[in-house]
């Protein structure tokens, strides 16, 4: 805001406010998909650059929750995620709502940590 800073990665709902402004401009989205919030704003794949970042949320159970109480859960929250008020909460907020399976974010979850294992060893990030 005071031009000491020349660049930025910030979530899209830190800056949505900013950006709608006019004080920042964004470059690119670090995700897979563009923005519903800012759907002229390319991605970093599209621009040529294999950068992806980002947060989710999801919900999770001991490992040996029995399946009735896992398809209950998912259930529940799936109607809850589908109201249309309260998804326009979350997508306001520049979220998305995916409301996979338990299988699907399973393998969300295997993925992502394969992916950014890699990140980590090729990089030779150490915690010290």
């Amino acid at each position: 805001m005071t031009n000491q800073v020349q660049a930025l990665f910030s979530s899209a709902v830190t800056g949505l406010g900013m950006l709608r402004g006019g004080t920042l401009k964004a470059i690119a989205i670090a995700s897979e998909r563009r923005s519903e919030l800012l759907p002229n704003v390319s991605t970093f794949a599209e621009q040529g650059l294999d950068y992806r970042s980002g947060t989710w949320y999801g919900l999770l159970a001991p490992a040996k929750t029995p399946p009735a109480i896992i398809d209950a859960l998912h259930r529940a929250s799936v109607s809850v995620l589908a109201d249309p008020g309260v998804k326009l909460r979350i997508v306001e907020q520049g979220a998305e709502v995916v409301a996979n399976s338990p299988a699907e974010f399973r393998a969300f979850i295997k993925e992502e940590t394969e992916r950014l294992g890699r990140v980590i060893r090729e990089s030779n990030i150490r915690l010290d």
